[in-house]
């Protein structure tokens, strides 16, 4: 059996089957890319080339890595450690810093987030605890956390997008309940099967369990339409769960409130979509040339481009239709060839492409809407340009939201959700690899990689194009279908 890392002990703290699972039925193949992976990695990149210091190897394994830092020790004039590694008995931890303080060391746990959350705080405990077991004298213990005030200045400057705070009290009040904890860990590593929990809200708190998927498959066929459908559902749905209801079919009407919700039950019990064009009557105003917007954006922890800040969303590929009075469509698009150099470019290209005159229609304006004013702060001599852009903006997903809903839609009313109701060929299932926002980063982060061949480029440009481009003409049949019926 493997020793109880920080991972283990926090996927424990979580559900005690995860860490079953994890320690005697792993998933198959590699973790799939993420930007909160992505993210992760590159902030402790970071964090390490803040302050020289010594890397500690992880190919070895935990075995060569423990090794490795007690040489590291052994060779002594140890003032930052980096990846450091060590074991006490059947626990274990590798640390993302360990800095000199005096004739101790202080810990710090880096996160990826902006600000120090409640979960950080047991992970940290427990490092602690092993440090102190393996005869470190532990001062202080920080959490380094992303600096959201942080701006990029030129090009590597990256000083002062590392946050640390200190959370020794906090880590010090936990560090007594870490042993029993991890002892009963340890009883569940080394249970012959895995521990019955049921399916709840730890399923994804406080991160996603990847193994939801294999519970749930066990789990009775529930109603075609369960109440958790009810968009928003908070306390109204809990009042249901409260009293046995767990079929939406099966909800007394006088039980909701919302308009929202009332729609859906409708729409639910009837089997037919509900339609109010009273609601579409000043989309059904607008004159056109009609242009559909959509961008896909790269929320960066480690911001690549100057003058842009933590999780900005810097976008690197637009699609714009453009449908004409008569009812053609033509379509133009970009897709940056590199991130940062090729941001101007996208964006004077999205300018020259864009009508000059009519509506400019998104669904659910608030990205597109940051986007353009990201562009516009960026490069001055486009603003005015872009700023008569943003001003054209009619988000159509409030028109979608009060004008209809199909009960296919399941209380959702993304785009991806209201399209196949209404043009089942415009589904998103039938796309390849790339069919949502988070696949499209993947995409294009492996895209940028000096490593990737030209034709696994190749096949990644046009999966990108078809995600982006089927999200504008979903909104040119959007538009079409709510001005029509």
């Amino acid at each position: 059996m493997p020793p109880l890392t920080k991972s283990l002990f926090m996927s424990g703290q979580q559900c005690a089957k995860r860490l079953w699972y994890e320690v005697h039925q792993p998933l198959e193949g590699r973790p799939a890319v993420s930007m909160q992976l992505i993210n992760g990695r590159e902030f402790d990149r970071i964090a390490q080339s803040a302050k020289s210091g010594t890397v500690i190897s992880r190919d070895g394994g935990l075995a060569g890595a423990v090794e490795a830092t007690q040489r590291a020790f052994a060779a002594g004039n140890v003032e930052v450690l980096y990846q450091a590694a060590f074991r006490a008995g059947e626990w274990a931890a590798i640390t993302d810093v360990l800095r000199r303080n005096g004739k101790g060391y202080d810990l710090i746990e880096n996160k990826v987030s902006t600000k120090v959350k409640e979960e950080h705080l047991p992970d940290a405990a427990f490092q602690a605890v092993v440090l102190e077991r393996a005869g470190i004298t532990l001062k202080r213990t920080h959490i380094g956390h992303v600096n959201n005030g942080f701006r990029l200045r030129g090009a590597g400057q990256y000083d002062g997008l590392v946050a640390e705070e200190d959370v020794t009290k906090e880590v010090r009040k936990l560090k007594a309940a870490i042993p029993k904890l991890a002892e009963e860990s340890l009883a569940v590593m080394a249970r012959p099967s895995a521990p019955e929990v049921a399916m709840g809200e730890h399923c994804d708190s406080p991160y996603p369990c990847p193994f939801m998927e294999r519970c749930s498959a066990s789990l009775p066929a529930g109603p075609e339409f369960p109440i958790s459908i009810l968009p928003r559902g908070g306390k109204a749905v809990a009042s249901l769960l409260a009293d046995g209801i767990h079929d939406l079919k099966a909800v007394p009407a006088d039980r909701l409130k919302s308009e929202n919700h009332l729609r859906v039950h409708a729409a639910t019990l009837s089997g037919k979509p509900f339609f109010d064009a009273r609601a579409t009557r000043k989309l059904r105003a607008l004159k056109p040339p009609y242009a559909y917007l959509d961008f896909e954006t790269l929320p960066l922890a480690v911001p690549r481009v100057i003058g842009t800040g933590p999780y900005e969303q810097c976008p690197f590929q637009w699609s714009l239709h453009i449908e004409e009075a008569d009812g053609s469509v033509r379509h133009v698009e970009h897709l940056s060839a590199d991130m940062p150099g090729g941001l101007e470019e996208l964006a004077g290209a999205l300018i020259a492409a864009l009508p000059s005159r009519g509506p400019l229609f998104v669904y659910n304006a608030t990205l597109e809407r940051g986007s353009l004013n990201l562009l516009a702060r960026l490069f001055p001599a486009l603003k005015p340009s872009i700023a008569r852009a943003v001003r054209r903006i009619v988000d159509l997903l409030p028109v979608t939201r009060t004008a209809y809903y199909h009960p296919l839609m399941r209380g959702s009313w993304s785009i991806k959700d209201v399209i196949p109701t209404i043009d089942p060929a415009l589904a998103y299932d039938g796309l390849t690899e790339v069919k949502d926002g988070g696949s499209a980063q993947a995409a294009y982060l492996e895209l940028l990689e000096r490593e990737t061949s030209s034709t696994r480029r190749a096949e990644l440009e046009a999966r990108l194009k078809a995600y982006c481009g089927r999200d504008t003409y979903a909104l040119v049949a959007l538009r079409r279908f709510l001005c029509t019926r």
